[in-house]
């Protein structure tokens, strides 16, 4: 079963928030009452002609001032509990995202070692057939590839959130780079899936290509990734108006509609760490949004009927 979100802070935070709006009623009526008390006594004191006059306040002068000065403290007292239970919400969100980070990071970590491991000590056997070497050779490669990629995930992300990657802009074939893409999808991660591919022969666009290519590899590996397997995988790049749409649509879950506000947030990643089946570290609809950002795109998200998405990287055409 999926861990439940720590709850105890927020309600020790509601039992606070409770204790003091109690409170605060609790001195209101008090000093109302003890008002009230001296007002009888001064009342009596000068029907009694012990003192010949006192200026006696109207009790519903002493009720506007409290009220008003109560009002005032409960709504500063409010507006400041409300900051405070919003960044306790962030925190506690953060630190879930974080730890779900790390749990999926050393699984992602785990196996390419783990099975790197098992290559290498397999190779080290005598007489061991040349094919089988050959074999265990480019699955070690593959393994390598996977813990750099992974690497190299980590480290963009840091740097987009630090604005350390600014765009190198230049003339790009992004067609031709959709298509090598495409091809290194269908003999890896992308092998369980049909990717149809809708490109024109060639499209020019001023961008960046790494970034370009990290985007696209992000949104299909990211299809590939959730769709089930079997299941086709489609990719379109088209001009329309004065940008270059690139759609990639699955025929996944789809995301719900309460994590949408929050999909490309860093870390995220749909339903718990212990239950979820699907590898990744939530980085990538992360940078897709970063890099897009900083081309001066966009990314848009659209449900698929009845089940799978739709993502679209809009880039500025730059003449």
């Amino acid at each position: 079963m999926a861990r439940p979100a720590p709850r105890t802070p927020v309600l020790l935070f509601g039992f606070l928030v409770l204790y003091i709006l109690l409170q605060s009623a609790w001195w209101m009526w008090l000093l109302l009452s003890k008002d009230r008390d001296i007002l009888s006594l001064q009342q009596q004191l000068v029907l009694e002609g012990i003192v010949p006059h006192l200026p006696i306040r109207s009790p519903k002068h002493m009720l506007m001032m409290v009220v008003g000065e109560g009002v005032v403290f409960l709504v500063l007292l409010l507006l400041a509990l409300w900051i405070t239970f919003r960044t306790l919400r962030h925190e506690l969100s953060l630190a879930r995202q974080q730890r779900d980070f790390l749990m999926a990071t050393s699984h992602e970590l785990r196996t390419p070692i783990a099975a790197l491991k098992l290559h290498l000590q397999t190779l080290q056997r005598p007489n061991l057939d040349p094919e089988l070497r050959d074999t265990l050779s480019r699955s070690a490669r593959s393994d390598v590839d996977r813990l750099h990629g992974l690497a190299e995930q980590i480290l963009l992300a840091s740097r987009l959130e630090e604005h350390a990657a600014p765009p190198q802009l230049a003339p790009t074939d992004v067609a031709k780079e959709s298509r090598n893409l495409i091809d290194q999808a269908r003999s890896s991660y992308g092998r369980d899936h049909r990717i149809e591919a809708k490109l024109p022969e060639e499209l020019n666009l001023i961008t960046d290509a790494s970034s370009y290519r990290s985007i696209l590899g992000n949104l299909l590996e990211n299809a590939c990734k959730y769709a089930p397997q079997g299941t086709t995988v489609q990719v379109e790049l088209a001009v329309v108006g004065h940008a270059v749409h690139l759609r990639v649509r699955d025929s996944g879950p789809g995301i719900p509609d309460e994590d949408r506000q929050r999909m490309f947030g860093k870390f995220y990643r749909g339903g718990s760490e212990e239950t979820r089946n699907a590898k990744g570290t939530g980085l990538g609809l992360f940078i897709v949004r970063r890099l897009l950002e900083d081309l001066g795109g966009r990314v848009e998200y659209r449900p698929v009927h009845p089940h799978g998405s739709t993502f679209t990287a809009i880039f500025p055409h730059r003449s």
